[in-house]
C-alpha cells in the first residue's frame, strides 16, 4: 500500500511538472494578444512623403501592417480606400483661418493602379504604391491624400487610429535649407554695405533644377505680409553648372552671373537688383546646411579662399 501511494504521488507530481512546463511554452507558441491589419502611421496621424520635382512620375508608398508577436503563417491581403473627407475634418479641426488649408492630391496626376496590399507570410508589412506626376503642383499649396482600410483577408481591421493622412513635400536634388553669406552693397555708394547671413529655405520649383529664394525677407505665411511679388527670385542650374536668375514675379534683377558647385552643394552668386528705386548688388555663397561643426569649418575655409569682393 505503502508503494502504491508513493507511485501515485510521484504520478501527480510529474503530472504537475508537465503542465508548468506546458504552461512556461505556451507564450512562446503563441501570440500574446489578437493580431489586428493597421495602416502605418495612422497612430500618428499624418505621414511626409517627398515629391520630387525631377522625375516626371514619382512614386511614394503606404504600408499595411499586422500586429502581433508571431510571425503570420499565410499572406494577409488588405485593400485600402480613399476617404478625401477626412482632409476637410483635418482642416476644419486642426487647422484656423490664417492657415493655408490641405486639398486632395488632384485626381487626375496621380494613381493606385490595386488597392489591395498583400503582407507576404513571416514580413512584418506590405506596401502600397502611388504613382504621381508632381509637374503641375504649387510650390505655395499643400497637398494631402487621406486613406482608410476598407477590408482584410485575415485577422480584424484595428478599431482605433484607422485613418493615415499622407501629406507632400516639393522637393528636387536643388532645394532644402542653405544659408546665405554674402554682402549687399549700394551701386551709387559703394560704402554702403550690409552683411547678408541668414538661413534660406530653397523651393523646388517648375523642374528639377530650378528652387525659388526670397531675398532678405521671410517665407510667407497666410495673414502675415505677403513679400512673394517683390522678393522672391529662381535659381535654375543649367547644364554646365553656371546659374540663371529670373524673378518670380517683381523682383526687378538687372544682372546676374554664378556657377553652382555640386560636388559641395554651394551657389556662388552676384546679382545687380532694384529695391525701393535704389540699384544694388548682392554678391556671395548660399550654401546648402551642414550637418557638423567639422563640416561647417570646411566650407567656412572654402568660402574665405573663394571669397571676390567688388
Amino acid at each position: 500500500m505503502k508503494n502504491m501511494k508513493n507511485k501515485i504521488f510521484m504520478s501527480l507530481l510529474l503530472g504537475a511538472m508537465l503542465l508548468t512546463a506546458c504552461d512556461d511554452e505556451a507564450p512562446m507558441e503563441r501570440s500574446l494578444y489578437p493580431e489586428t491589419v493597421y495602416l502605418v502611421g495612422a497612430k500618428d496621424k499624418i505621414i511626409t512623403r517627398e515629391l520630387n520635382l525631377g522625375y516626371d512620375q514619382d512614386t511614394v508608398y503606404a504600408s499595411v501592417a499586422v500586429s502581433g508577436t508571431l510571425p503570420t503563417e499565410k499572406n494577409v491581403i488588405a485593400e485600402v480606400e480613399q476617404i478625401p473627407e477626412a482632409i476637410l475634418r483635418y482642416n476644419d479641426r486642426e487647422l484656423g483661418t490664417n492657415d493655408v488649408l490641405y486639398q486632395n492630391l488632384p485626381a487626375d496626376i496621380y494613381s493606385i493602379p490595386d488597392p489591395a496590399v498583400t503582407v507576404p507570410a513571416g514580413e512584418p508589412y506590405g506596401t502600397l504604391p502611388i504613382y504621381i506626376e508632381p509637374a503641375t503642383l504649387h510650390v505655395d499649396s499643400l497637398y494631402m491624400i487621406a486613406l482608410k482600410l476598407k477590408s482584410t483577408s485575415d485577422f480584424a481591421l484595428t478599431k482605433t487610429d484607422t485613418v493615415v493622412l499622407m501629406k507632400f513635400n516639393i522637393v528636387n536634388d536643388y532645394s532644402g535649407l542653405y544659408y546665405m553669406d554674402a554682402i549687399i552693397k549700394d551701386v551709387a555708394n559703394p560704402s554702403d554695405s550690409v552683411t547678408y547671413k541668414t538661413s534660406r529655405n530653397l523651393q523646388a520649383v517648375r523642374d528639377g533644377r530650378t528652387v525659388r529664394m526670397y531675398h532678405m525677407q521671410n517665407e510667407w505665411s497666410k495673414g502675415a505680409t505677403d513679400y512673394r511679388p517683390n522678393y522672391c527670385f529662381n535659381i535654375t542650374v543649367n547644364d554646365d553648372n553656371t546659374v540663371s536668375l529670373s524673378t518670380w514675379d517683381k523682383f526687378k534683377i538687372l544682372g546676374y552671373e554664378g556657377v553652382y558647385h555640386p560636388d559641395i552643394r554651394v551657389y556662388e552668386l552676384w546679382y545687380k537688383f532694384e529695391e525701393n528705386g535704389v540699384t544694388k548688388t548682392c554678391r556671395g555663397f548660399l550654401y546648402k546646411e551642414r550637418k557638423t561643426d567639422d563640416e561647417q569649418r570646411i566650407i567656412n575655409d572654402w568660402m574665405d579662399e573663394h571669397r571676390k569682393y567688388d
